[in-house]
């Protein structure tokens, strides 16, 4: 189990999250962080983040892990680092929007925000952690290379994706592959190998942050269970609410013969709810992680619809992928 400390001593973490991927990281690594003789840490949320407040509610919760949950508005954000210096030299005791503690050792995934040009405006160093599991193995980056390849890039008020002379580090699933950067920049972390050891008392602290409704606690009420994972073809215009509705209600049908439950893509507003009265219906913003190595157990099978969802899916027996015209065709539509 990773049990190594996230920062020197005299510091404390700070995590900038902007996606729930985000914050589940930060919460599993602050509680490995703690029990190894670590402190609390503190966390930033971006105010975009689904249902935000009732997220940090949540989380505060969670004594243990944190010294500080705040919830920041970006464009306030931004309006502070349009600041011009002679600005603020006119207004010294103008309170403004958002300061970091000065202990504070600083974890971000995505530094081409409002958050991360805070970062660079007061020369704040940080990490840049992989905004998704070996997100920095993939040697297509054209965002950064469009980057480096402008004029005068170092000359650039910010740069993005770990350029910034900021940015003291950069974190990757697998250094030794990662080709984007130089060595000396490069730090070892593997989310895959924290989500692969997670004790109980981890899954738990996850759960009770990212499961919003009842859940069974015993693994066996899972073991006879089908999870459907369905997504919006409405919203791509490929057939309409009825149709979609109809060809799900005869999914289910055929794969389900126990208890159902149900986790939709964050786009998806199909009331499941009332399609599958009955059903367990995970929240949409659950991320996929917490499904995959969080939950009580395991499924029996797990049922997709021309998704790619169920790609490196570890919680269930058996995985059905069906085509969007065999769906369509249990259904008759």
């Amino acid at each position: 189990m990773e049990t190594s400390l996230l920062c020197p001593p005299g510091y404390t973490p700070a995590f900038f999250c902007h996606t729930m991927y985000h914050v589940l990281l930060a919460l599993l690594r602050t509680r490995r962080h703690c029990a190894a003789g670590g402190g609390k840490a503190y966390l930033y949320l971006a105010a975009t983040l689904p249902d935000v407040q009732a997220l940090a509610a949540r989380l505060r919760q969670d004594g243990g892990a944190w010294a500080q949950v705040a919830v920041v508005e970006e464009p306030q954000l931004d309006a502070q680092n349009s600041e011009s210096r002679f600005y603020r030299l006119r207004h010294p005791r103008r309170a403004p929007y958002f300061t970091l503690p000065d202990d504070a050792w600083v974890y971000i995934s995505n530094d081409w925000s409002a958050c991360g040009r805070f970062l660079q405006r007061e020369q704040v160093l940080y990490t840049l952690c992989e905004d998704t599991v070996g997100g920095t193995l993939d040697p297509d980056q054209h965002l950064l290379t469009e980057q480096r390849a402008a004029p005068h890039p170092g000359r650039q008020r910010y740069q993005y994706w770990g350029d910034s002379p900021c940015c003291r580090a950069v974190e990757s699933e697998d250094p030794a592959q990662c080709v984007i950067f130089p060595p000396e920049k490069l730090r070892a972390f593997s989310a895959r190998a924290l989500l692969h050891s997670l004790t109980e008392t981890e899954k738990a602290a996850a759960r009770a942050v990212f499961v919003t409704g009842p859940l069974p606690g015993d693994p066996a009420a899972f073991a006879g269970a089908t999870l459907l994972l369905p997504r919006s073809f409405v919203l791509d215009g490929l057939m309409d609410q009825a149709a979609q509705d109809a060809m799900f209600k005869a999914v289910a049908e055929k794969y389900a013969d126990g208890p159902l439950f149900v986790k939709t893509h964050p786009r998806d507003e199909t009331d499941y709810a009332a399609l599958f009265p009955g059903a367990t219906i995970l929240s949409r913003t659950m991320p996929s992680e917490v499904l995959n190595f969080c939950l009580p157990g395991k499924f029996k099978r797990a049922v997709t619809v021309q998704s790619w969802v169920l790609r490196g899916f570890e919680a269930a027996e058996e995985t059905v992928f069906l085509t969007l015209e065999e769906a369509k065709g249990l259904a008759g539509v």
